[in-house]
């Protein structure tokens, strides 16, 4: 999905009456007009930029090598 596409599903989507929530069902990557990776994801529903976050570990979980 390129950014252009996500802000068409951001409008169609802030049209609805009553507004509702996208539970974000279904993701995809995000690439720039040349077909690129962006290394974002956009919520195929409504448009939006989803943000991953990732757990890091700390030190004092990682188990030692025996």
């Amino acid at each position: 999905m390129t950014k252009a596409q996500a802000a068409e599903l951001q409008v169609k989507w802030k049209q609805q009456d009553p507004p509702r929530l996208c539970e974000h069902p279904k993701i995809d990557i995000e690439r720039n007009e040349d077909g690129y990776v962006t290394g974002n994801y956009r919520c195929r529903e409504c448009g939006e930029a989803i943000v991953r976050t990732y757990k890091s570990s700390t030190f004092s979980e990682i188990s030692p090598i025996d």
